[in-house]
């Protein structure tokens, strides 16, 4: 770090400014969140709460088969006791809520590690502001930010889709066999040794370096930053989403604790490589241990 980025790491954007930085992602995080919680309390899956069999009667708000918005629930009540059909025939709605879910869980999971790379953007916004030139909003980078996970939720859901049909998964989003759950851990657990992992969660830790050789002006150019710098975190977190498919992908209790470890793992910036060493081999030995 040079002298002129150190004057940057000391300064603060003022209150008003840091004020609605985070009440616009306190604003998503709830909203999202409440969709979370919403969907897990209708399949069963909040912890400590009784989980819901497949062999219960479901009522008429309940039946996984299709979702009819004419009736008297309304949308969001539909959205959010929306399941995989039972029968494995899909219609054009489901593929799309399903997007949505992955969609609004992903922006629940990973909108807190994007907080300290926003405070600083706001800081050199402000810095901009005060010279006279340019300057942009922090919402929209992270709206380029989020961006990128959508894109990631889209690509993800067509395996669901296809794990669904082949019954690989069944209507809660469970695996079906031992297998499948033990071979995402795996993978998982691997990807945290690979140079690939190194090099994406390099970026992900230094917001700074990455804003200073990639800064553009205007909304534009933030919303840019923001879907680059996502770019790289899809690089460095994808295999972990992808245990969702082991434990399954509404279970709450572990969606928190993804997100706990994402925001871990971007903040273990004196020993990086140690933390994902024992993430990787937690989750190759829990894989393992699932099918013996």
């Amino acid at each position: 770090m040079d002298d002129k980025t150190k004057p940057i790491l000391d300064e603060r954007a003022p209150l008003k400014d840091r004020m609605t930085v985070y009440i616009g992602v306190l604003v998503v995080l709830l909203t999202s969140w409440v969709y979370i919680v919403g969907m897990g309390w209708h399949m069963g899956t909040l912890p400590f709460s009784g989980e819901m069999t497949m062999d219960m009667p479901m009522n008429e708000s309940m039946k996984m088969d299709s979702i009819d918005t004419t009736k008297d629930s309304s949308l969001l009540t539909s959205i959010l006791t929306w399941m995989p059909p039972m029968s494995n025939v899909w219609q054009a709605q489901d593929f799309f809520l399903l997007f949505l879910m992955w969609s609004v869980m992903m922006t629940a999971m990973m909108t807190p590690s994007i907080l300290p790379m926003l405070m600083l953007f706001t800081t050199l916004s402000i810095r901009q502001k005060q010279q006279g030139q340019a300057s942009a909003s922090t919402l929209v980078l992270l709206a380029g930010y989020l961006t990128s996970w959508i894109l990631f939720s889209l690509v993800i859901t067509f395996p669901q889709y296809l794990m669904h049909l082949s019954g690989m998964l069944n209507p809660m989003m469970e695996p079906t066999h031992a297998y499948l759950g033990s071979m995402m851990l795996v993978i998982a657990g691997i990807y945290q040794f690979t140079p690939l992992k190194d090099a994406c969660l390099t970026v992900c830790q230094s917001p700074l370096s990455f804003m200073m050789n990639n800064w553009k002006d205007g909304n534009l150019g933030a919303f840019i930053i923001g879907y680059k710098h996502g770019f790289f975190c899809v690089g460095c977190c994808w295999a972990l989403m992808l245990t969702l498919f082991a434990l399954g992908v509404m279970n709450i209790m572990w969606v928190i604790i993804l997100t706990v470890v994402v925001l871990l793992e971007k903040l273990s910036y004196k020993n990086p490589l140690l933390f994902r060493r024992v993430t990787g081999t937690l989750l190759i030995f829990w894989g393992i241990a699932i099918t013996v």
